[in-house]
């Protein structure tokens, strides 16, 4: 599950989606609802109905810093969209960022509401199709993301805006048996009833207080929801696909390129000779759109799909090193003249780690108890060359890569800067990351 962040023009709402969803019969919605509460434990509910059924979507939502928040159900919104409650079979894919909303809907019902990483969406978006072939039932692909292929319409969050009053997610109410035998004295009940008020809020039910596990398990969900990919694949994946690159293009010399961690890489080269019509002229298609800079020296445009690979996964934290055991696997001596040439500590290869952080910080009093271990996370970036490719391959599993910059560095261009040892020509990288240790 996950809830975004404030919605534009609406201080307080937020969306949220990855509910479990079941239909009903809208008759027995009240005794219904309350049995698939119990069954996923939850505590909160998003309703609408289609015809004679009902249709809900559970969840356990821990508002941790969100006071006041007014929650919808992104889910709910888009079931009853014009353009997807007309259709027979509608598969919904919004890219945020890293992750990406997926709210499969048939014939105006949820059937699935999932928040999963690219790679993830491209493996259920698959799985749907064969579903909708095997159940004849014509499906439509809507959406928007650039890492998420072709969509038969576009669809983005911003169609989810208009409806500010659809998909409320409400509390449920407290389950209370039918009768309770009471016998009291009035004065009594008047004590108590005082007292029993501070602890309920308006609506009537029990305030929840987060315990320090609802908090971290929180927190780690949000910290890992968007499958970092591994820096030990990614990295030396991409520079081994950026090697079969063209770097001489008709009087035009590859400049650099930036990769994403997911997406595609772009592009761009230096003028050397060679003229913008040139340029266009020798691009292959798979580079459109170009980009011609206002510099006249700089042109450029898409390069090549950034690979598929593993991400950093929670599954993994208990093999995990704490800070300094960490610093010590990867961070580079202050060596120049290393002869070691795969290790660590190589001719050039330089390690910045900044210290880590708490995924979250506990208040002092929260009730509960702490984890034995809990998650820290900081940053990191690598300056190499590529021929040190091998050294990225030895990096452990618990570093993420987040983007790597690719540049060429000629001859000339080095001895600029001839004061600094560790310079020489060469395709260089910088990729930068998240590391996650224990504390």
């Amino acid at each position: 599950m996950h809830i975004t962040d404030p919605l534009p023009r609406e201080k307080h709402a937020r969306l949220v989606f990855g509910l479990d969803w079941r239909a009903y019969p809208a008759k027995q919605a009240r005794a219904e609802r309350r049995r698939y509460a119990d069954d996923f434990s939850a505590t909160h509910y998003a309703e609408y109905k289609v015809g004679k059924e009902s249709i809900g979507g559970f969840c356990s939502p821990v508002l941790v810093d969100m006071k006041g928040a007014k929650l919808f159900s992104g889910a709910t919104r888009i079931a009853l969209h014009e353009r997807v409650k007309s259709k027979p079979a509608v598969l919904v894919l919004i890219q945020d960022d890293q992750r990406v909303y997926a709210v499969f809907v048939v014939r105006g019902a949820v059937r699935s509401d999932e928040v999963l990483s690219v790679p993830q969406a491209f493996t259920r978006r698959a799985e749907i199709e064969k579903e909708c072939e095997r159940l004849n039932l014509k499906l439509t692909t809507l959406g928007t993301g650039g890492a998420l292929g072709d969509v038969d319409e576009s669809f983005g969050a911003a169609a989810l805006l208009d409806q500010r009053n659809v998909g409320r997610v409400a509390k449920l109410p407290v389950s209370v048996p039918t009768l309770v035998p009471v016998v009291v004295f009035v004065g009594a009940v008047t004590l108590g009833a005082m007292k029993v008020f501070g602890a309920f809020d308006s609506t009537g039910t029990a305030q929840h207080v987060p315990t320090v596990e609802e908090i971290y398990a929180q927190a780690v969900q949000k910290a890992f929801s968007g499958a970092t990919p591994r820096a030990n694949e990614l990295g030396p994946a991409i520079l081994s696909t950026l090697g079969l690159e063209e770097t001489v293009r008709r009087g035009w010399l590859f400049e650099d390129a930036t990769c994403p961690a997911r997406g595609t890489c772009t592009l761009t080269f230096r003028r050397y000779g060679g003229s913008f019509e040139d340029f266009a002229r020798n691009a292959p298609a798979s580079m459109h759109p170009l980009r011609f800079d206002a510099d006249g020296l700089h042109a450029g445009g898409r390069g090549p799909a950034v690979p598929k690979v593993n991400a950093v996964t929670v599954r993994d934290s208990k093999a995990w090193p704490n800070e300094q055991t960490f610093i010590e696997m990867v961070q580079t001596p202050p060596q120049k003249l290393s002869k070691k040439t795969f290790e660590i500590d190589s001719y050039g290869y330089q390690v910045r780690i900044d210290p880590s952080r708490p995924l979250v910080t506990i208040a002092p009093g929260t009730p509960g108890q702490k984890p034995a271990h809990m998650i820290r996370m900081g940053t990191w970036e690598i300056h190499g060359y590529r021929w040190q490719a091998p050294l990225l391959s030895r990096l452990p599993s618990n570093m993420g890569l987040d983007s790597i910059d690719v540049k060429l560095k000629l001859k000339d261009q080095a001895k600029k800067n001839n004061s600094d040892a560790d310079v020489q020509a060469g395709i260089q990288f910088i990729a930068k990351g998240k590391y996650y240790v224990l504390d």
